[in-house]
Protein backbone atom coordinates (compact mmCIF):
# COMPACT_ATOMS: atom_id res chain seq x y z
CA UNK A 1 0.00 0.00 0.00
CA UNK A 2 1.53 3.17 -0.79
CA UNK A 3 0.76 5.02 2.21
CA UNK A 4 2.16 8.61 1.31
CA UNK A 5 -1.08 8.67 -1.07
CA UNK A 6 -3.30 7.22 1.62
CA UNK A 7 -5.25 10.22 2.59
CA UNK A 8 -5.54 11.89 -0.88
CA UNK A 9 -9.19 11.76 -0.33
CA UNK A 10 -10.58 14.28 -3.26
CA UNK A 11 -13.45 14.16 -5.33
CA UNK A 12 -17.40 12.72 -4.94
CA UNK A 13 -19.40 11.29 -7.47
CA UNK A 14 -23.08 9.90 -7.09
CA UNK A 15 -23.49 7.37 -4.75
CA UNK A 16 -26.26 4.62 -4.57
CA UNK A 17 -27.92 4.11 -1.29
CA UNK A 18 -27.07 1.46 0.83
CA UNK A 19 -30.53 -0.39 0.43
CA UNK A 20 -30.43 -0.10 -3.50
CA UNK A 21 -27.02 -1.11 -3.63
CA UNK A 22 -28.33 -4.44 -1.63
CA UNK A 23 -31.18 -4.81 -3.59
CA UNK A 24 -30.87 -8.25 -4.59
CA UNK A 25 -31.93 -12.23 -4.06
CA UNK A 26 -30.93 -13.30 -0.33
CA UNK A 27 -31.66 -16.90 -1.05
CA UNK A 28 -27.88 -17.31 -0.78
CA UNK A 29 -27.89 -16.21 2.39
CA UNK A 30 -31.27 -17.64 3.59
CA UNK A 31 -29.94 -20.28 5.96
CA UNK A 32 -27.28 -17.76 7.90
CA UNK A 33 -28.78 -15.71 10.76
CA UNK A 34 -25.91 -14.49 11.99
CA UNK A 35 -22.51 -13.19 11.27
CA UNK A 36 -19.59 -12.84 14.33
CA UNK A 37 -17.53 -9.95 13.96
CA UNK A 38 -14.41 -9.69 16.19
CA UNK A 39 -14.01 -5.71 17.22
CA UNK A 40 -13.02 -3.39 19.84
CA UNK A 41 -15.15 -2.41 22.50
CA UNK A 42 -16.06 0.27 24.03
CA UNK A 43 -17.12 3.71 22.04
CA UNK A 44 -16.36 2.21 19.04
CA UNK A 45 -18.01 -1.12 19.48
CA UNK A 46 -21.06 0.62 20.01
CA UNK A 47 -20.41 2.96 17.16
CA UNK A 48 -20.22 -0.33 14.94
CA UNK A 49 -23.45 -1.76 16.57
CA UNK A 50 -25.77 1.44 15.77
CA UNK A 51 -24.44 2.52 12.87
CA UNK A 52 -22.79 -0.64 10.87
CA UNK A 53 -24.31 -3.63 12.26
CA UNK A 54 -27.58 -1.78 12.24
CA UNK A 55 -27.53 -1.17 8.43
CA UNK A 56 -26.40 -4.14 7.68
CA UNK A 57 -28.88 -6.11 9.60
CA UNK A 58 -31.77 -3.77 8.37
CA UNK A 59 -30.71 -4.56 4.92
CA UNK A 60 -29.62 -8.46 5.21
CA UNK A 61 -32.10 -9.33 7.89
CA UNK A 62 -28.80 -11.40 9.22
CA UNK A 63 -28.44 -10.34 12.68
CA UNK A 64 -24.50 -9.57 14.22
CA UNK A 65 -22.83 -10.43 16.50
CA UNK A 66 -19.91 -8.71 17.91
CA UNK A 67 -17.26 -10.50 20.06
CA UNK A 68 -15.05 -7.80 21.72
CA UNK A 69 -13.51 -10.25 23.79
CA UNK A 70 -9.61 -10.01 22.19
CA UNK A 71 -7.06 -7.93 22.06
CA UNK A 72 -6.17 -7.54 18.48
CA UNK A 73 -3.28 -9.58 18.25
CA UNK A 74 -5.21 -11.88 20.50
CA UNK A 75 -7.90 -12.08 17.55
CA UNK A 76 -5.52 -13.32 15.34
CA UNK A 77 -4.13 -16.42 17.81
CA UNK A 78 -7.98 -17.23 18.13
CA UNK A 79 -8.67 -17.40 14.64
CA UNK A 80 -5.31 -18.88 14.10
CA UNK A 81 -6.49 -22.29 16.48
CA UNK A 82 -10.33 -22.02 15.11
CA UNK A 83 -9.00 -22.41 11.69
CA UNK A 84 -10.24 -25.90 11.31
CA UNK A 85 -13.91 -25.59 12.86
CA UNK A 86 -14.00 -21.59 12.71
CA UNK A 87 -16.85 -19.59 14.48
CA UNK A 88 -15.71 -16.13 13.64
CA UNK A 89 -17.12 -14.39 10.26
CA UNK A 90 -14.84 -11.46 10.17
CA UNK A 91 -12.31 -9.46 12.14
CA UNK A 92 -11.18 -5.70 12.63
CA UNK A 93 -7.28 -5.00 12.60
CA UNK A 94 -5.53 -1.69 12.19
CA UNK A 95 -3.52 -1.85 9.28
CA UNK A 96 -0.23 -2.48 11.30
CA UNK A 97 -1.03 -6.16 11.92
CA UNK A 98 -2.53 -7.09 8.80
CA UNK A 99 0.64 -8.67 7.82
CA UNK A 100 0.75 -10.55 10.76
CA UNK A 101 -3.05 -11.29 9.99
CA UNK A 102 -1.70 -12.56 6.53
CA UNK A 103 1.51 -14.29 7.42
CA UNK A 104 -0.72 -16.44 10.13
CA UNK A 105 -3.35 -17.56 7.58
CA UNK A 106 -6.52 -16.27 9.39
CA UNK A 107 -7.85 -13.70 6.43
CA UNK A 108 -9.56 -14.67 3.78
CA UNK A 109 -8.72 -13.46 0.06
CA UNK A 110 -11.00 -10.88 -0.92
CA UNK A 111 -12.94 -11.30 -4.27
CA UNK A 112 -12.63 -7.92 -5.72
CA UNK A 113 -15.36 -8.62 -8.55
CA UNK A 114 -17.63 -9.86 -5.79
CA UNK A 115 -21.03 -8.87 -7.19
CA UNK A 116 -22.04 -8.74 -3.28
CA UNK A 117 -19.40 -5.83 -2.82
CA UNK A 118 -19.57 -2.93 -5.06
CA UNK A 119 -18.96 -0.18 -2.53
CA UNK A 120 -15.83 -1.68 -1.71
CA UNK A 121 -15.09 -1.51 -5.31
CA UNK A 122 -15.61 2.34 -4.96
CA UNK A 123 -12.54 2.49 -2.62
CA UNK A 124 -9.89 4.96 -2.77
CA UNK A 125 -7.36 3.00 -4.93
CA UNK A 126 -4.32 4.14 -2.71
CA UNK A 127 -5.98 1.85 0.21
CA UNK A 128 -6.83 -1.46 -1.34
CA UNK A 129 -5.32 -4.61 0.26
CA UNK A 130 -6.14 -8.14 -0.87
CA UNK A 131 -7.52 -9.14 2.50
CA UNK A 132 -8.62 -6.15 4.37
CA UNK A 133 -11.34 -3.73 3.39
CA UNK A 134 -9.75 -0.29 5.37
CA UNK A 135 -12.91 1.45 6.65
CA UNK A 136 -11.46 5.07 8.01
CA UNK A 137 -8.27 7.02 8.23
CA UNK A 138 -6.28 9.42 10.13
CA UNK A 139 -2.28 10.60 11.45
CA UNK A 140 -0.75 9.60 14.70
CA UNK A 141 0.41 12.08 16.13
CA UNK A 142 0.85 13.74 19.69
CA UNK A 143 -1.50 15.10 21.81
CA UNK A 144 -0.71 17.17 24.63
CA UNK A 145 -3.10 19.70 27.52
CA UNK A 146 -2.46 23.29 26.52
CA UNK A 147 -3.34 24.13 30.30
CA UNK A 148 -0.61 22.28 31.91
CA UNK A 149 1.82 21.99 28.95
CA UNK A 150 3.44 25.49 29.16
CA UNK A 151 6.00 24.64 26.23
CA UNK A 152 4.29 22.77 23.52
CA UNK A 153 5.83 19.89 21.84
CA UNK A 154 6.68 19.60 18.08
CA UNK A 155 9.27 16.60 17.88
CA UNK A 156 8.62 12.77 18.98
CA UNK A 157 11.72 13.28 20.75
CA UNK A 158 9.61 15.53 23.06
CA UNK A 159 7.70 12.57 24.78
CA UNK A 160 10.69 12.04 26.67
CA UNK A 161 10.90 14.97 28.52
CA UNK A 162 12.01 14.53 32.01
CA UNK A 163 8.98 17.24 33.16
CA UNK A 164 6.18 14.35 31.61
CA UNK A 165 7.40 12.01 33.97
CA UNK A 166 4.30 9.75 35.38
CA UNK A 167 2.26 12.01 32.97
CA UNK A 168 2.67 10.20 29.44
CA UNK A 169 0.14 7.89 28.21
CA UNK A 170 1.51 5.64 25.39
CA UNK A 171 0.06 2.24 23.48
CA UNK A 172 0.82 -1.12 25.22
CA UNK A 173 2.83 -3.29 23.08
CA UNK A 174 -0.93 -5.45 22.23
CA UNK A 175 -2.21 -1.72 21.46
CA UNK A 176 -3.33 -1.75 17.52
CA UNK A 177 0.10 0.93 17.18
CA UNK A 178 1.78 -0.53 20.13
CA UNK A 179 4.83 -1.37 18.57
CA UNK A 180 5.05 1.57 16.80
CA UNK A 181 6.69 2.91 19.90
CA UNK A 182 10.12 1.68 18.14
CA UNK A 183 10.33 3.35 15.15
CA UNK A 184 9.18 6.47 17.04
CA UNK A 185 12.16 6.33 19.35
CA UNK A 186 14.43 5.74 16.67
CA UNK A 187 13.09 8.97 14.94
CA UNK A 188 13.29 10.55 18.51
CA UNK A 189 17.16 10.02 17.80
CA UNK A 190 17.00 11.27 14.60
CA UNK A 191 17.89 7.63 13.43
CA UNK A 192 15.46 5.60 10.86
CA UNK A 193 12.32 4.54 11.84
CA UNK A 194 13.77 0.84 10.97
CA UNK A 195 16.52 0.95 13.60
CA UNK A 196 15.56 -0.74 16.19
CA UNK A 197 18.41 -0.52 18.55
CA UNK A 198 17.93 2.73 18.46
CA UNK A 199 14.08 2.57 18.94
CA UNK A 200 14.64 -0.02 21.83
CA UNK A 201 17.22 1.91 23.79
CA UNK A 202 14.62 5.05 23.45
CA UNK A 203 12.05 2.17 25.50
CA UNK A 204 14.40 2.04 28.01
CA UNK A 205 14.50 5.48 28.62
CA UNK A 206 11.16 5.91 28.61
CA UNK A 207 10.24 3.18 31.25
CA UNK A 208 11.98 5.48 33.36
CA UNK A 209 9.63 7.78 32.95
CA UNK A 210 6.91 5.74 33.65
CA UNK A 211 4.51 5.77 31.63
CA UNK A 212 0.67 5.25 31.46
CA UNK A 213 0.64 2.16 29.34
CA UNK A 214 -2.53 1.92 28.43
CA UNK A 215 -4.44 -1.28 26.12
CA UNK A 216 -7.46 0.36 23.65
CA UNK A 217 -7.77 4.10 22.76
CA UNK A 218 -9.68 4.86 24.88
CA UNK A 219 -7.93 4.56 28.09
CA UNK A 220 -5.80 6.73 26.23
CA UNK A 221 -8.17 9.14 25.65
CA UNK A 222 -9.55 8.76 29.05
CA UNK A 223 -6.11 9.55 30.45
CA UNK A 224 -5.86 13.07 28.89
CA UNK A 225 -9.64 13.93 29.86
CA UNK A 226 -9.23 13.25 33.73
CA UNK A 227 -5.58 14.84 32.91
CA UNK A 228 -3.76 12.25 34.73
CA UNK A 229 -1.20 12.30 31.38
CA UNK A 230 -0.19 15.98 30.13
CA UNK A 231 0.89 14.57 26.91
CA UNK A 232 0.88 11.48 24.79
CA UNK A 233 0.50 9.66 21.42
CA UNK A 234 -3.10 9.76 19.59
CA UNK A 235 -4.74 9.70 16.16
CA UNK A 236 -5.57 13.61 15.25
CA UNK A 237 -9.28 12.32 14.93
CA UNK A 238 -9.89 11.28 18.28
CA UNK A 239 -8.13 14.35 19.31
CA UNK A 240 -11.17 15.83 18.65
CA UNK A 241 -12.79 13.75 20.64
CA UNK A 242 -11.23 14.35 23.62
CA UNK A 243 -11.76 18.41 22.91
CA UNK A 244 -15.20 17.63 23.11
CA UNK A 245 -15.03 17.03 26.54
CA UNK A 246 -14.11 19.72 27.10
CA UNK A 247 -10.00 19.25 27.77
CA UNK A 248 -7.80 21.91 26.37
CA UNK A 249 -5.97 19.50 24.00
CA UNK A 250 -4.23 20.35 20.62
CA UNK A 251 -2.76 17.96 18.50
CA UNK A 252 0.97 18.03 17.06
CA UNK A 253 2.26 16.82 13.52
CA UNK A 254 5.95 16.16 15.01
CA UNK A 255 8.64 17.76 13.05
CA UNK A 256 10.20 14.24 11.91
CA UNK A 257 6.85 13.26 10.13
CA UNK A 258 3.20 11.55 10.99
CA UNK A 259 1.92 8.02 10.95
CA UNK A 260 -0.66 7.19 8.97
CA UNK A 261 -2.92 4.92 11.15
CA UNK A 262 -5.98 2.83 8.88
CA UNK A 263 -8.37 0.29 10.33
CA UNK A 264 -10.57 -1.90 8.56
CA UNK A 265 -12.19 -5.48 8.21
CA UNK A 266 -11.05 -8.95 6.85
CA UNK A 267 -12.85 -11.91 6.37
CA UNK A 268 -12.00 -14.97 8.70
CA UNK A 269 -10.29 -17.62 6.88
CA UNK A 270 -12.49 -20.63 6.50
CA UNK A 271 -15.79 -18.65 7.82
CA UNK A 272 -18.61 -20.70 7.19
CA UNK A 273 -20.61 -17.89 6.12
CA UNK A 274 -18.48 -16.35 3.33
CA UNK A 275 -21.20 -14.48 1.17
CA UNK A 276 -22.96 -12.76 4.35
CA UNK A 277 -19.60 -11.63 5.39
CA UNK A 278 -18.74 -10.04 2.14
CA UNK A 279 -22.27 -8.28 2.70
CA UNK A 280 -21.00 -6.55 5.66
CA UNK A 281 -17.81 -5.67 4.24
CA UNK A 282 -19.59 -4.18 1.49
CA UNK A 283 -21.93 -2.16 4.28
CA UNK A 284 -18.66 -0.80 5.83
CA UNK A 285 -17.55 0.94 2.94
CA UNK A 286 -21.31 2.37 1.98
CA UNK A 287 -20.60 6.25 1.91
CA UNK A 288 -23.89 6.87 3.69
CA UNK A 289 -22.89 4.47 6.36
CA UNK A 290 -19.43 5.61 6.38
CA UNK A 291 -20.66 9.08 7.72
CA UNK A 292 -20.72 8.09 11.35
CA UNK A 293 -16.48 7.90 11.97
CA UNK A 294 -16.88 11.35 10.71
CA UNK A 295 -19.55 12.67 12.75
CA UNK A 296 -18.46 10.36 16.03
CA UNK A 297 -14.36 10.37 15.73
CA UNK A 298 -13.84 12.78 12.80
CA UNK A 299 -12.17 9.91 10.84
CA UNK A 300 -11.90 9.99 7.46
CA UNK A 301 -13.46 7.38 5.13
CA UNK A 302 -12.02 5.20 2.62
CA UNK A 303 -14.99 5.48 0.13
CA UNK A 304 -14.69 8.06 -2.84
CA UNK A 305 -17.89 9.19 -2.38
CA UNK A 306 -17.76 9.74 1.46
CA UNK A 307 -16.17 13.08 2.13
CA UNK A 308 -18.92 14.75 -0.16
CA UNK A 309 -21.30 13.44 2.34
CA UNK A 310 -19.57 15.67 5.03
CA UNK A 311 -20.16 18.81 5.92
CA UNK A 312 -17.61 21.51 5.12
CA UNK A 313 -16.66 21.30 9.16
CA UNK A 314 -15.96 17.65 9.15
CA UNK A 315 -14.54 18.15 5.79
CA UNK A 316 -12.06 20.03 7.27
CA UNK A 317 -11.46 17.66 10.25
CA UNK A 318 -10.53 14.61 8.23
CA UNK A 319 -8.57 16.15 5.44
CA UNK A 320 -5.16 16.71 5.91
CA UNK A 321 -2.61 19.23 4.43
CA UNK A 322 -0.51 18.28 1.46
CA UNK A 323 2.67 18.80 3.24
CA UNK A 324 1.67 16.35 5.98
CA UNK A 325 0.73 13.62 3.39
CA UNK A 326 3.91 14.11 1.81
CA UNK A 327 6.11 14.00 5.07
CA UNK A 328 4.26 10.91 6.61
CA UNK A 329 6.97 8.54 7.60
CA UNK A 330 6.83 5.00 6.13
CA UNK A 331 6.79 2.16 8.07
CA UNK A 332 7.58 -1.52 7.00
CA UNK A 333 4.60 -2.94 8.05
CA UNK A 334 5.66 -6.58 6.79
CA UNK A 335 9.05 -6.34 8.41
CA UNK A 336 7.69 -5.35 11.61
CA UNK A 337 4.92 -8.17 11.33
CA UNK A 338 7.82 -10.48 10.62
CA UNK A 339 9.98 -9.51 13.95
CA UNK A 340 6.81 -8.94 16.03
CA UNK A 341 7.28 -11.81 18.31
CA UNK A 342 11.09 -10.88 18.83
CA UNK A 343 9.98 -7.34 19.34
CA UNK A 344 7.33 -8.17 22.02
CA UNK A 345 10.17 -10.19 24.11
CA UNK A 346 12.52 -7.47 23.83
CA UNK A 347 9.64 -5.35 24.84
CA UNK A 348 9.03 -7.48 27.98
CA UNK A 349 12.37 -7.90 28.87
CA UNK A 350 12.61 -3.83 29.15
CA UNK A 351 9.33 -3.63 31.79
CA UNK A 352 10.40 -6.51 33.67
CA UNK A 353 13.79 -4.63 34.29
CA UNK A 354 16.68 -7.45 32.54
Amino acid sequence: MRRRQLLKATGAVMATPLLAQLARPFDALAKTEQVVVMTWGGLWGDAMRDNVDAAYQKATGIKVVQDRSSSPVERITKLKVSLDNQTVDLFQLADGLVPLAVKQGVAEKLNRASPRMPNVRNMIPAFWNDYWVPQIFSITGIIYNTKLVKNPPTSWADLWRPEFKGRVVLPEISHSIGSYIIPIGALAQGKSPMDEEAGFEMRKKMADLKPIWAKDTDTMMNAMRTEDAVIGILYKSQTYTVKGWNTPVEWVYPKEGGIAFTSGTCIAKNTKNLEAAEEYLNVTMDPEVQTFAAKIYNYGGTNKDTLARLSPELQERVKFPQDQVDRLVKLDLGYMSDHRAAWVERWNRVVAGS
